[in-house]
């Protein structure tokens, strides 16, 4: 039996964040995950979408400090094998208000003043000049392409927009995932592939391991084990017979994102948009416009079979084409269908789960929700300071952000908490 000081299930971008914060505090580290790379998983298919628009105040500092990380990524990491590091493209984003919902965001512009994020309010003229072509017309809330009115537009229009300069998007994840687990192994991090965990292992009081299926040996040994499987992660937890303890509930959602060829008024130095008007978010890519979901409450979720789904683009696909093509008339829809099918390990409410369980050493990295590859960079960081307190519950994990110059009390994320307020992915 090998024995380790923790070991963590799941090498996506979350994993490997956890595993080099770890290894740079001493511990002895061990990731196993089913494929047969780092990143392999739901990080590979993320749109990597880096904001501070969160309507909570511990969430949006939480990713403006991680931007920070995302800004001075080679430097946070060190050297990597090659010296091929992911990019992240500061480019600003800006979300679509819609009249009559101003607001709405209320919560989200408190929290941007309270971190000290700056932003603009846009009025439609500066949006026309931002993005030659778009149209500002109301059509929410979103529809079914079935529904009568699909891409009709009603009374009402685009009233203004929130831009945020100090967001991006990273244009590879799974090669940032790559970054980080490189960059663990170079500080003594093991990373076991193509093993798939059977058995969580526990004595009488505690947890004591795992048992695993691809690779001798096959008992691994820590007093503390990280569920960071994604997808996966209620599968683990019900290993560990602790799934119905949580309060948060965590499932596996199927999601598309399409990539088209951007129109001309959309520039690739533009930033992303957000437009809950038609349920669609969109960043540049290159050439292309990607598009993927705001998750509307018209589209019923598609809850799968982490290890039974369909990997192909569907109806969905079409649907969230037409609806970017309300905002830009001059999209061209392609004849093939191009684009990422992948899954978020969703929440109760869009927030993930980053605490300690009720069986000792087990810890829970999990219902990242889509929304979190962003976070990566200091994910490690959060469950770090919460496997180190001697009792999260009691007395919280405290996290210092040395960037923005707070300090952010990791209660947030428990597994305990209330179901807390959001109205999307966008959290």
């Amino acid at each position: 039996m090998r024995n380790f000081d923790a070991i963590i299930i799941g090498a996506g971008v979350i994993g490997c964040s956890i595993a080099l914060a770890l290894t740079r505090r001493g511990f002895t580290t061990l990731n196993v995950d089913a494929l047969p790379a780092a990143g392999y998983g739901s990080t590979s298919h993320s749109s990597a979408v880096i904001r501070p628009f969160y309507s909570h105040v511990p969430a949006c500092a939480i990713a403006h400090e991680s931007r920070h990380r995302w800004l001075t990524w080679q430097d946070f990491l060190g050297p990597v094998p090659d010296n091929i590091f992911a990019t992240y493209t500061e480019c600003g984003g800006l979300i679509l208000v819609r009249d009559g919902t101003e607001h709405d965001y209320d919560n989200n512009l408190r929290a941007l003043n309270e971190v000290g994020v700056d932003y603009q309010m846009l009025d439609p003229i500066d949006i026309e000049r931002m993005y030659p072509g778009i149209c500002l017309d109301a059509f929410g809330p979103p529809k079914q392409r079935n529904q009568n009115g699909f891409g009709e537009p009603i009374a009402g229009n685009i009233s203004g927009g929130i831009y945020i300069p100090a967001s991006g998007y990273v244009s590879d994840p799974q090669l940032a995932a790559r970054n980080l687990q490189a960059t663990a192994a170079l500080a003594g991090a093991e990373f076991r592939f193509n093993t798939t965990v059977e058995q969580i292992l526990r004595s009488a009081t505690a947890v004591t391991g795992i048992k695993v299926n691809g690779q001798e040996p096959d008992s691994l040994s820590a007093p503390i084990v990280v569920n960071a499987a994604g997808p996966h992660s209620f599968v683990i937890n019900e290993l560990a017979g602790i799934r119905e303890s949580l309060r948060i509930v965590t499932q596996p959602h199927r999601h598309e994102v399409a990539y088209l060829e951007a129109p001309s008024g959309y520039v690739a130095n533009a930033g992303f948009v957000v437009d809950l008007d038609t349920g669609v978010y969109l960043r540049p890519d290159g050439a292309d416009m990607l598009i993927g979901s705001a998750d509307p409450a018209c589209d019923h979720p598609d809850i799968v079979d982490p290890d039974n789904y369909n990997t192909e683009l569907t109806d969905q696909w079409t649907t969230q084409v037409y609806r970017a093509a309300q905002r830009w008339p001059d999209l061209g829809i392609e004849n093939t269908a191009r684009g990422t099918v992948g899954l978020y390990d969703v929440s109760n409410d869009w927030i993930p789960i980053y605490d300690k369980t009720d069986l000792p050493g087990f810890f829970v990295a999990i219902g990242t929700s889509g929304n979190q590859f962003k976070n990566a960079p200091i994910v490690g960081d959060i469950m770090a300071a919460i496997i180190t307190t001697d009792d999260h519950d009691a007395h919280p994990a405290q996290l210092d952000l040395s960037s923005i110059d707070r300090k952010v009390d990791l209660s947030f994320y428990s597994r305990n908490r209330e179901i807390r307020t959001t109205t999307s992915v966008m959290a």
